[in-house]
């Protein structure tokens, strides 16, 4: 069974997919019925087969155990994970029905701060859960931000695609190392001096990511940007980013949020936020 045939056929005798409705880092992501609950549902499909490809189908598995293990409401729920007849391994999750972020800032260009800093809030508070449970998501992004119209919010984050996530202190025992020394996965505008150079990452590197986010969300420029993705990441290594009061002269920015996002743009992760959770607060508290 390929990826391109995959509408109209039934998973594991109880998923009838209906239509794709995106690609992520490992795989095709689709708009499922489950057959017998009779709930839409999202099925994330591996490209190509287990025997084709070990390490990409290790990672897959390692994104359903690090997804199904957290729970928090801003971020994904993972409920199934299996292989089809065919050898093409798969997860189950929510299917989130909203708008990601990187669509909304190419209509808009930029958010109003209190806009900006609700969402930033609850996507820190996702990360903060995920670190707690030992697990990086290493691809922050805006794309990687759904925004869903609930009852008690107008946008609600759901963070997705935690397809390169990473175990801040991956057991070795019975394990397959899955990143190789020097190896760099991630998306080159959004990712920290550390994962470029492919030194040990924690914490201070999803909060890097993020802040390359919470920069671009309120100015809607990139912090950090070359003329391709080499000198993309050259950059993030050794060049600073403007002031956001430069970035963006039209934008009051308050300055205690303004110091607080130059403050996770450090590219040492020791002159960083230390944990999610002191980021968390300050964004809280961001007021002058």
């Amino acid at each position: 069974m390929s990826n391109s045939s995959l509408v109209g056929a039934i998973l594991a005798d109880r998923y009838e997919i209906i239509s794709e409705v995106g690609r992520g880092a490992l795989g095709v992501v689709y708009m499922a019925r489950h057959l017998v609950m009779e709930k839409t549902v999202a099925v994330k499909v591996l490209f190509g087969e287990v025997q084709k490809d070990e390490t990409n189908f290790l990672r897959f598995q390692r994104e359903a155990q690090a997804a199904s293990s957290m729970s928090h409401p801003n971020i994904v729920v993972v409920y199934d994970f299996g292989i089809s007849q065919n050898r093409t391994p798969f997860l189950v999750m929510d299917f989130v029905e909203g708008t990601n972020l990187k669509d909304i800032l190419q209509r808009h260009g930029k958010l109003p701060i209190a806009r900006a800093v609700a969402i930033f809030l609850q996507m820190a508070s996702a990360l903060e859960h995920a670190h707690s449970k030992g697990i990086l998501h290493r691809d922050i992004k805006p794309e990687n931000v759904v925004l869903m119209h609930t009852a008690w919010n107008p946008e609600f984050v759901k963070l997705v695609d935690f397809g390169i996530a990473k175990y801040v202190n991956e057991p070795s025992k019975n394990s397959k190392k899955l990143t190789m020394d020097g190896e760099v996965l991630g998306t080159p505008a959004y990712m920290s001096p550390e994962q470029i150079l492919g030194n040990k990452l924690d914490s201070r590197s999803d909060i890097y990511c993020l802040g390359v986010l919470m920069y671009h969300t309120i100015s809607g420029k990139l912090p950090i940007l070359g003329i391709n993705s080499a000198e993309t990441m050259s950059m993030h290594v050794t060049d600073l980013p403007k002031d956001l009061a430069e970035a963006c002269p039209g934008v009051k920015v308050p300055h205690r949020l303004s110091r607080t996002i130059m403050k996770t743009l450090k590219k040492h992760p020791q002159d960083r936020h230390q944990t999610m959770r002191e980021l968390l607060i300050e964004l809280e508290n961001y007021r002058d």
